[in-house]
């Protein structure tokens, strides 16, 4: 369970952060603040069918469907209209869950239709995005000022984008540089206590090429070459 802390924590961030920005005001005490960003504690409902041995919530396909019915609840509690929490609510499980679980460990978007895993893995060790996103949302939570939301879903943005980057740019370099072979895969993932390197595996034929590079897919270094 300790191993699922951080990606439960960035989906909760994540989830808090679409809620306050869809329903926070300015003239809003900390306490009622504290109540909008709880709202995004939906981003794990489509989880819990997962301890029964199931994704079939945790897709493209079934949370249009799991929003129209959170929408409701949202609406009571917000005391907005239906259309504008059904808004929020799919919102949030777009970027609060599905999006996290595409740039970490993937997620089977199509389920139950297909058992395919989509993942374009960005996020391994996230201590440092929490960091950031944490500091943003108490400074949110003392001042309610949605500027400084926008600043830090920003900075949070750039950054993705920013690793986003380097992995093309990794996984092109690799394609070019290994040419004796068909490459049958390249994994490149995150390396490092705050992911700010990469490591990566090459299959080629009868080759397998373990390394490192830098953020921006740069300075690579070969660690192992097996025939």
């Amino acid at each position: 369970m300790i191993t699922h802390v951080p990606s439960t924590s960035l989906h909760l961030l994540a989830g808090a952060f679409i809620m306050f920005a869809f329903f926070g005001k300015e003239d809003y005490s900390i306490k009622q603040r504290a109540l909008v960003m709880s709202l995004g504690f939906i981003v794990l409902i489509p989880d819990i069918p997962k301890f029964l041995g199931t994704t079939a919530f945790h897709s493209l396909i079934s949370l249009p469907f799991l929003s129209l019915l959170l929408a409701i609840l949202i609406q009571k509690w917000t005391k907005t209209r239906y259309w504008y929490s059904l808004l929020a609510t799919f919102a949030t499980f777009i970027g609060g869950a599905l999006l996290i679980d595409w740039i970490g460990n993937g997620s089977r978007l199509l389920s139950p239709l297909s058992n395919k895993n989509y993942a374009f893995t960005l996020l391994k060790h996230e201590l440092l995005l929490i960091l950031i996103m944490t500091a943003v949302l108490l400074i949110v939570l003392k001042t309610s000022n949605k500027l400084i939301l926008t600043v830090g879903l920003l900075v949070a943005l750039s950054f993705l984008s920013l690793k986003a980057y380097g992995k093309l740019q990794l996984q092109s370099y690799l394609r070019n540089q290994v040419q004796a072979a068909p490459i049958e895969w390249i994994d490149v993932e995150p390396h490092g206590l705050l992911g700010n390197e990469w490591e990566f595996v090459v299959m080629a034929h009868d080759k397998k090429i373990r390394g490192t590079a830098s953020l921006l897919g740069s300075d690579v270094k070969i660690t192992s070459r097996l025939q």
